[in-house]
């Protein structure tokens, strides 16, 4: 029995459910983004925003988030629309610039459109990193301007030092410029951080082209220890132990490899691999896998 002024806890319940009840719809539509029910979500906040009691910051995450919910279901375009609809509702919110910057370059292909929408973002919030890493990405894939893209990147791990995609993308530019020292060094950062076996992947690529075969098979057995049904690592180590001439175990690295690839998805092999698979194609099952997963 409650003690004066004490409220039971089903009532506590109900004056919570009644105090917030917008929270709780939020909270509810959160649970099914995070579970990939992307239909369920855009449905829940359809619900939402048709709320009267919705408060203007609950209904400028409504809609962004209805916008990530509607390209996961194929609803790119509509999604666009609505962060054109909302920087002019909330123009005060750099998220939603940040938002409609991403989206105008991958969904749009307006490189300068996005240059614009991602600018305004950093006017009001000039130290996020997210913001930043976009830009770079227009000036690397959508405008080819390099230097200024990695000038991007550095700017985003100035703002958060452990902010790993601009790891990884300092580590593409170092690649695609020949620069494999700086890439390996990007590309250890981005593992530290992160703990991806396709880092180790990628190190160990590097260290192949460098001709450091021991250290190139180090982390090529790296990368199959910390994810054993990873194709690609499975065929990094075996570039690694052919050009060791460990032909053996490269072989079953191979089959390990072709056990763990989609004929169609790949990951398939190219002509640049066989400078280091070569060594392998004495052996008729080798030569075999190979046939079967060239990249057409």
């Amino acid at each position: 029995m409650n003690g004066p002024g004490e409220t039971s806890p089903a009532a506590s319940g109900r004056a919570a459910g009644k105090a917030d009840p917008v929270s709780e719809a939020l909270r509810r539509e959160s649970r099914h983004f995070t579970g990939q029910r992307y239909g369920k979500s855009v449905e829940l906040l359809e619900d939402i925003l048709r709320r009267k009691d919705l408060k203007p910051r609950q209904r400028f995450e409504a809609l962004c988030r209805k916008a990530e919910s509607l390209e996961r279901i194929g609803r790119a375009r509509a999604a666009l629309e609505i962060l054109r609809a909302v920087t002019k509702s909330h123009p005060n919110e750099p998220l939603g610039f940040s938002l409609l910057g991403e989206y105008l370059f991958r969904v749009a292909e307006d490189p300068y459109g996005a240059l614009t929408a991602l600018g305004r973002a950093l006017e009001m919030s000039p130290e996020d990193p997210d913001t930043f890493w976009w830009r770079g990405q227009v000036y690397q894939s959508g405008l080819g301007d390099l230097k200024r893209a990695r000038e991007c990147y550095l700017f985003a791990l100035r703002c958060d030092p452990k902010y790993a995609q601009a790891m990884e993308s300092l580590a593409v530019l170092a690649e695609s410029s020949g620069k494999w020292i700086e890439a390996i060094d990007w590309r250890k950062a981005h593992y530290l951080r992160e703990k991806r076996a396709s880092s180790l992947s990628a190190i160990a690529e590097l260290y192949l082209r460098l001709g450091n075969l021991p250290a190139a098979q180090k982390y090529s057995a790296s990368a199959v220890r910390r994810s054993p049904r990873d194709a690609s690592a499975w065929l990094i180590q075996a570039k690694a132990l052919s050009a060791c001439g460990i032909l053996p175990k490269a072989a079953q690295a191979l089959e390990r490899y072709a056990k763990l690839a989609n004929l169609k998805a790949g990951p398939h092999i190219y002509p640049r691999d066989m400078f280091w698979l070569e060594p392998l194609m004495d052996d008729p099952r080798s030569a075999g896998i190979v046939g079967r997963f060239s990249a057409q």
